[in-house]
């Protein structure tokens, strides 16, 4: 009984700081929700020293990446750890979801809060993606690596917020819409629901219009805890896609990874696709 009372005693911390202060003043702008899920994520870290002892990571050079996402890394104990952090945040979010009298909808991109769920006027509140990979065991020696990310609006308009949240993985409500099976809880990083569709955030612009500009792009297999990066030069552009010749291939995302793993690949190879799936590296 302990145990179990013992489990549940972060979140009887968590959310009473989440109702304590989150209100704005009339000079502001208001934020996509009543309480913000960025500031329930940061009691969410400060609660333990494992979780406090990571870093923030993946930081965005260009919008809306750096207004709206959060990235965070921590090495975790061992996995039973970071197979309960991640059952602790994905409650969370369904708290703060509550809270703001919103409902959780599961797309590829992770999961999103939003009012007024499967209705034209659905509105994305925040999303929140956790993730664990034993991929750099070397680095942590106990436990694998967890990933944690989310996107909140925390300053912009709504319309300004809405448009992003789009460039940011969430794809609007439509009859034709497909969402994925709520038992569906691990999710990929930075993996657009609809690359081909989405609409471009600056970067994908700028990789548009340069050729030559070096870029890279993550893949990760489904049901697989290995991804890999492919690095190279854009080659040309056409119809809002974008191929390029890639010459380095690495283990893991590397704007998360600890260090560039090299892995053996072909001298020279062209990858196509969409011009949202690729980022600028270097």
């Amino acid at each position: 009984m302990f145990s179990f009372v013992q489990r549940l005693f972060p979140f009887f911390l968590v959310i009473p700081l989440l109702l304590s202060g989150c209100s704005s003043s009339p000079d502001t702008v208001r934020r996509s929700g009543e309480y913000s899920f960025y500031d329930s994520t940061q009691s969410f870290i400060a609660l333990t020293d494992t979780r406090r002892n990571g870093a923030v990571v993946d930081k965005g050079v260009f919008y809306p990446k750096n207004t709206f996402a959060y990235t965070y890394r921590y090495c975790s104990d061992n996995p039973k750890q970071a197979a309960n952090d991640i059952i602790e945040y994905q409650a969370l979010a369904k708290r703060v979801c509550d809270t703001n009298g919103g409902q959780l909808i599961n797309q590829g991109s992770g999961a999103w809060c939003v009012s007024s769920a499967n209705t034209p006027n659905e509105m994305p509140l925040f999303s929140a993606n956790i993730t664990s990979t034993a991929l750099w065991a070397d680095l942590c020696l106990d436990g694998p690596f967890v990933t944690l990310r989310l996107n909140e609006n925390t300053q912009a308009d709504q319309n300004q917020w809405y448009e992003s949240a789009q460039v940011l993985g969430y794809e609007p409500y439509s009859p034709l819409r497909q969402l994925t099976p709520a038992s569906a809880t691990m999710y990929t990083i930075n993996q657009p629901a609809s690359p081909t569709t989405a609409p471009w955030g600056e970067e994908s612009k700028y990789i548009y219009s340069s050729v030559g500009a070096t870029v890279c792009l993550y893949d990760h297999p489904h049901q697989t805890n290995l991804g890999h990066t492919y690095r190279g030069q854009v080659f040309s552009v056409n119809d809002g896609l974008v191929k390029v010749s890639v010459k380095d291939k690495f283990k893991g995302d590397i704007r998360t990874a600890p260090s560039l793993d090299r892995v053996n690949w072909h001298r020279s190879s062209y990858i196509t696709a969409p011009a949202n799936s690729w980022f600028v590296c270097s």
